[in-house]
């Protein structure tokens, strides 16, 4: 998989970012998504956004999450389960994310 960087901003805080090179199938694996997030999946068009997604939720697992700690508010803001702060964000071929267990991240 293509964990491209990680970047520890202090001991709280970490941000992670993905290149995606790989297939959509190839980034089902290893991930289990809940019922929610595999409609959300196929109701996308592109395969690029799709791809997007998995890469965050592989970049979730390398944080010792999984896509059922991640839910989203009425705003379509990423919040996780637990109360620690997380922003997600994508380019192109490159997602990230940012977790902190001290301080928001802003959208």
């Amino acid at each position: 998989m293509a964990l491209y960087k990680t970047l520890t901003v202090n001991k709280a805080t970490k941000v992670l970012i993905w290149k995606i090179e790989e297939s959509t199938s190839k980034l089902q694996e290893g991930i289990v998504l809940s019922e929610n997030s595999t409609a959300r999946l196929n109701s996308m068009k592109s395969q690029l956004h799709q791809r997007g997604f998995l890469s965050i939720r592989h970049l979730l697992k390398e944080v010792g999450y999984t896509d059922a700690d991640l839910i989203y508010d009425e705003f379509g803001k990423p919040h996780l389960k637990n109360g620690k702060f997380i922003s997600i964000t994508h380019s192109f071929t490159f997602t990230a994310i940012i977790v902190s267990d001290e301080v928001p991240c802003r959208n």
